[in-house]
């Protein structure tokens, strides 16, 4: 009997740790950024202007960016990735040419939410060439 309530509150501890470090794929509040330049997010191309992006669902993580007028918005799932520590919250394109992909989001720290590469990101890659020519933006956001 001693063993199974052990064994419950082990459970109980690793589910709670579990669901704390969940949470913290997320920024608490919305990130707010200026984005100067149209971008595609997901299957959506967005105009320039002034963006919250914030994080939705509680299994699978999305990204929502919502223009600060409330005229464009995108929802798009996403994928946990880690990378080294960052100080401030950026959000990072890709830039093909004249087009532009939002790629990753970073509320500082060391982990990220990264959108999966869409078919247009694809193409305008493949188009650009065998080597392609990438650039990454990074954009500083606040909170």
């Amino acid at each position: 009997m001693r063993k199974q309530a052990y064994t419950t509150i082990a459970i109980v501890v690793l589910l709670g740790c579990l669901a704390l470090s969940a949470n913290a794929q997320c920024a608490d509040k919305p990130l707010i950024a200026p984005i100067p330049f149209q971008f595609t997010a997901g299957g959506a191309t967005l105009p320039a202007g002034e963006y919250l992006v914030m994080c939705s669902g509680h299994v699978q993580r999305q990204l929502v960016l919502e223009s600060t007028d409330g005229k464009a918005t995108a929802i798009t799932p996403t994928i946990l990735v880690s990378g080294r520590s960052r100080e401030g919250a950026s959000l990072v394109f890709h830039r093909y040419g004249d087009r532009y992909f939002f790629v990753q989001a970073w509320a500082g720290g060391s982990n990220g939410l990264e959108l999966p590469m869409t078919h247009a990101e694809s193409a305008a890659r493949e188009l650009a060439g065998i080597k392609p020519q990438r650039e990454t933006i990074i954009l500083t956001a606040r909170r």
